[in-house]
């Protein structure tokens, strides 16, 4: 039992699709319309009719599979997703209506009945009423779309399944077809039911430029439905022939399905949900996933339970029976299958949801911890700032005065002495006061690409950790390695407090080993230093100002917080902890030197200014 497709002729969506398109479409609508009238009036039922009639229906739906398919390629996302639910159902309705044109026009049966047709002319409805249910409007994580996509394959494959259990195998009973042409009728108006309620309500739920699209497709799920239903009924009194006044409504809604397309076609390019609607109902795909998500698990439940009815009201084993059994094992396999892969989804997702999480939650709590101590370095950056500026203010005089003392006086003379040794000590006391200037960020960068491993053997040498007894380093350099962009002498004042801890603590125990490794990071270079010592006691807070684990007098706790505001100067980042086969380790990252080219300098320039 077979009826066909549909449209209507003279109806325009509400909007304004993308104009050239959009009237192109309905041109095309309105003349199909015009034609099929006058073909009916001025034709009588007769052969030729019919090939006009099978003719332009089948043009029409070879254009619709084409232009849906066209339309599925340009697209991408939950956008292509519907252009092929679209592309599925024109496809399956061009099949049954070429079956149907090779009975009326090879075999020259008016009203053909072929199952594999009346199967086609269901399946149809199956994806093009899912389309809608894809929301291609709105903005969906494709996590939760590709979950979303598997429920509707679920019910797809349901649906399918009903009509086989419920309609088609009336078709292997002997004897009269009444009864299965009447179970096929009313499978026939739920399911153009459905399609007409699913995509008028997606056309009126739906705004922006994607409204006037779902206008033009559920007018022609409407005049499908009339036209299918008007069919269906027109053929039991045996009153339809091809090409009749039935057919306007039917050929109208095909042309229909074919202005969808052209309108959709020119909405293509940005590919996009509605950037208009998108701050209202992109939701993260909950939408899409929630209904068909519970619908699919009582598929799930309702197909055994299917079964096991079957199996206790039907205990003969007639042609019926075992093709109804069959068909509910075969569709158990299948959704069992669908749900399998859905589970696995679901539980890769999940891992790498968890996986994104800790890795969020690290990076903020070393955000917090790096802010915390900006945030301290800052406060106290500023006062050393004041107070060092004051001292080598102070001890640039007395070095002044001193030298003046010293030059007045004989060169055995006591005065001059200790003049001399006042400017000495000024001297020194100037050097200190740099150093609080090179924590608190007070001394401006000079940048320039620096070859790391040259620098770190002159820290090498300069820390005379050669001659110490016990102790051996080692430095290693990935040959790949580039220079980095930065202050040399800045980064050999950070380079030496680092080795000089690191040999205080192998000196706790008694020698060690020292170890340190130069790699790429791209765009950054890792500098780690790794000793054999006794560790850190608190990691966390090396990097304090005044915090220090040695004796009192013998540190000062500014050391590797003024480290710390030298690596951060040069838009770079410093961390340490303990080694598992036990010491510590400091790891330093410095961003490459790609070019030495001024617009390199002036963007590390400006970031360091930026982190000052």
């Amino acid at each position: 039992m077979m009826s066909n497709g549909t449209k209507p002729a003279n109806s325009a969506p509400v909007g304004e699709p993308p104009a050239a398109f959009s009237r192109l479409g309905l041109f095309l609508t309105l003349a199909v319309a015009v034609f099929t009238l006058c073909c009916a009036v001025a034709l009588p039922k007769s052969y030729s009719l019919a090939w006009i009639g099978d003719t332009l229906q089948t043009a029409l739906l070879a254009a619709f599979a084409i232009l849906s398919f066209q339309n599925m390629l340009r697209s991408h996302a939950h956008v292509r997703g519907f252009w092929m639910m679209i592309f599925s159902g024109a496809s399956i309705w061009f099949a049954s209506q070429v079956v149907w044109s090779i009975y009326e026009l090879a075999f020259h049966m008016q009203v053909p009945d072929s199952p594999l047709a009346d199967f086609l002319l269901i399946a149809k409805l199956v994806p093009l009423t899912a389309a809608p249910l894809v929301e291609p409007h709105k903005t969906q994580d494709s996590r939760f779309r590709a979950f979303g996509l598997l429920d509707l394959f679920i019910l797809i494959l349901y649906s399918l399944y009903l009509f086989a259990f419920f309609v088609y195998s009336y078709r292997l009973v002997p004897g009269p077809l009444n009864l299965y042409n009447s179970r096929f009728n009313v499978a026939d108006s739920v399911g153009d039911f459905l399609f007409v309620f699913v995509s008028g309500l997606t056309f009126f739920k739906s705004s922006g430029r994607w409204r006037p699209i779902f206008g033009i497709l559920f007018l022609s799920a409407l005049s499908y439905g009339i036209a299918s239903s008007l069919n269906d009924v027109v053929i039991d009194l045996g009153r339809y022939y091809t090409g009749s006044f039935y057919d306007i409504p039917l050929v109208s809604g095909m042309a229909g399905f074919v202005w969808l397309c052209l309108s959709g076609r020119a909405l293509l390019p940005s590919g996009e949900a509605d950037s208009a609607s998108s701050s209202t109902e992109a939701l993260p795909g909950r939408q899409l996933h929630f209904l068909p998500s519970h619908l699919a698990m009582l598929v799930t439940i309702s197909t055994p339970a299917i079964g096991l009815w079957l199996l206790t009201t039907q205990s003969n084993a007639d042609r019926l029976f075992t093709f109804r059994l069959d068909l509910t094992l075969g569709t158990i396999f299948l959704l069992t299958l669908l749900l399998s892969i859905k589970q696995d989804l679901l539980s890769v997702s999940l891992f790498g949801s968890l996986r994104h999480l800790s890795h969020t939650y690290s990076s903020i709590d070393r955000f917090k911890h790096h802010l915390v101590q900006s945030e301290k370095l800052a406060t106290l950056g500023e006062l050393v700032a004041n107070v060092a500026n004051h001292i080598s203010d102070a001890m640039t005089r007395i070095r002044e005065q001193s030298a003046l003392i010293t030059s007045r006086s004989p060169a055995d003379s006591r005065t001059g002495s200790l003049a001399s040794k006042i400017g000495q000590y000024a001297q020194r006391t100037d050097s200190l006061a740099e150093n609080m200037q090179r924590f608190a960020q007070e001394t401006p960068l000079q940048l320039a690409p620096v070859e790391l491993k040259p620098l770190l053997e002159t820290a090498l040498h300069l820390s005379r950790i050669g001659k110490l007894p016990n102790l051996n380093f080692e430095l290693q350099e990935d040959p790949s390695c580039p220079p980095v962009l930065a202050d040399s002498s800045q980064l050999l004042h950070v380079f030496l407090q680092i080795i000089a801890n690191a040999i205080d603590a192998l000196q706790e125990v008694g020698g060690g080993d020292l170890q340190i490794s130069i790699r790429p990071c791209h765009p950054q270079v890792c500098v780690q230093f790794s000793d054999s010592g006794p560790g850190i006691s608190q990691p966390e807070r090396v990097f304090e100002p005044f915090f220090t684990t040695k004796p009192v007098g013998k540190g000062t706790g500014m050391g590797l917080s003024t480290c710390y505001g030298i690596i951060r100067q040069h838009s770079g980042d410093i961390s340490c902890g303990n080694r598992i086969e036990g010491g510590a380790y400091f790891t330093i990252f410095l961003p490459a030197a790609v070019s030495a080219d001024s617009s390199a300098r002036e963007s590390l320039l400006l970031a360091a200014e930026n982190a000052r």
